[in-house]
């Protein structure tokens, strides 16, 4: 690592993630710890081998993915080099990167068919836990296959789904696999009064995940993981409605969110998912009106407590056309709204690609009983749910599959 001194230096937890030999890591890492830069270091020295390297980065979201493409270039232009290749850099149609012999690009998990044939000398998982699990099996480890190749696995947990297995495989010292808890504490970046500022806010569960990378069960928890991953597919196919539209209004602490489902209840999409905040709401009601706008005849469905009834009258103002709903919460009414959505993801009748946000919230949607002896259900201490509730406005409003049936009796008798 003598070539990297003069831009970065590593932490302990990064020096030894970086030095360990194993061709295929799994770490677990809380917030802030240092991953982008860690394996961006990692693909930088790689790209100083006398012989040609291909490496692959994969996220989530194409954005996701580019996080550690730009940090890597960035790196890589920061070395004061003498006699070294150029770096070619292309960011159209995707981040990809040629350095001499080597090259490096970054791929979003949607596209998993787009990637199959390729081959690589190293491929980066960025949040493999909120990626479906056939993505590491089926598509990334294959590309290793003639190459011998390496694989590295990094996330913050996401309950005990395909990456707490392969986390398992490396403390168990199985196939070759190294693991590792990377904690927010190790890094130099994060303070310690920080850390109890956050410890105070969050809940113990949350805290544990979040900045000590603990892999929790899910006691309490509404969406299962397994029947959350079982919803999960790299890339929708084409939909074309119905279509029905679920809104969450906020303004300030929270987020104003969005959901588009096309289909029926049996068979339904998420097409399309958008949160933002610290708009007025005149500004919140034109963004959620131009999202309602792409979608022709949708049914729209919106969180009209409190505040929200006004501005559900504005936004039905606004959408003379459209058939915009308003439902007041009550705990009745918000049972069987997340009563609904639940019983969808149960059945894997809902498909959507990895959305880590999403699947935070979902993973932290929790039923607490309270003192006056109802079931709360929200999000645990420190998390939103803005996007699950816009999700079930979105699900209520699904069809059944109705499908029409000529049912036969049996023969009538006939006597003499």
């Amino acid at each position: 690592m003598e070539l990297l001194k003069p831009v970065w230096r590593p932490h302990d937890g990064q020096r030894e993630f970086l030095l360990n030999p194993a061709k295929f890591k799994v770490l677990a890492c809380g917030r802030r710890w240092g991953k982008t830069d860690a394996c961006a270091v990692q693909i930088v020295h790689a790209l100083h081998k006398p012989y040609p390297t291909k490496h692959l980065i994969l996220g989530p979201t194409a954005d996701q993915a580019g996080l550690l493409f730009e940090r890597s270039v960035q790196l890589l232009d920061q070395l004061d080099q003498q006699e070294a290749p150029i770096p070619k850099v292309k960011r159209s149609p995707y981040p990809h990167l040629r350095y001499g012999t080597h090259t490096v690009m970054a791929r979003s998990g949607h596209l998993p068919r787009a990637l199959r044939g390729h081959e690589a000398t190293h491929i980066v998982v960025d949040e493999a836990a909120y990626l479906p699990e056939s993505l590491v099996t089926e598509v990334a480890m294959p590309m290793l296959a003639t190459t011998d190749g390496a694989l590295t696995l990094i996330s913050t947990p996401h309950g005990k789904n395909h990456f707490w297995r392969f986390f398992d495989m490396g403390q168990r010292g199985e196939n070759g696999v190294w693991s590792r808890h990377a904690p927010s504490s190790e890094s130099p970046f994060v303070s310690a009064s920080f850390l109890e500022i956050q410890k105070q806010l969050l809940s113990e569960r949350a805290f544990a995940i979040e900045y000590e990378a603990k892999f929790m069960d899910s006691a309490g928890q509404v969406f299962k993981n397994a029947s959350v991953q079982a919803c999960l597919v790299p890339l929708l196919s084409e939909t074309n409605g119905p279509y029905t539209i679920g809104v969450d209004w906020a303004r300030y602490g929270d987020y104003t969110a969005v959901a588009v489902l096309s289909g029926h209840r049996d068979e339904s999409a998420l097409v399309e998912l958008v949160r933002f905040q610290g708009t007025t709401w005149i500004d919140a009601v034109r963004r959620v009106a131009d999202i309602v706008e792409r979608f022709p005849h949708a049914r729209v469905l919106c969180d009209a407590t409190g505040l929200g009834d006004p501005v559900v009258e504005l936004l039905r103002t606004t959408l003379r056309s459209q058939a915009v709903e308003g439902l007041v919460f009550t705990n009745q009414t918000k049972a069987e709204l997340i009563d609904g959505l639940s019983w969808i993801i149960d059945r894997a009748a809902l498909k959507m690609t990895p959305d880590p946000q999403l699947l935070r919230e979902l993973e932290h949607f929790e039923a607490t009983p309270t003192d006056s002896g109802r079931t709360r259900l929200a999000a645990r201490g420190g998390y939103h749910d803005d996007l699950v509730v816009a999700l079930a406005l979105a699900a209520r409003q699904l069809d059944k599959n109705y499908q029409a049936r000529i049912v036969l009796g049996r023969p009538r008798a006939f006597s003499d």
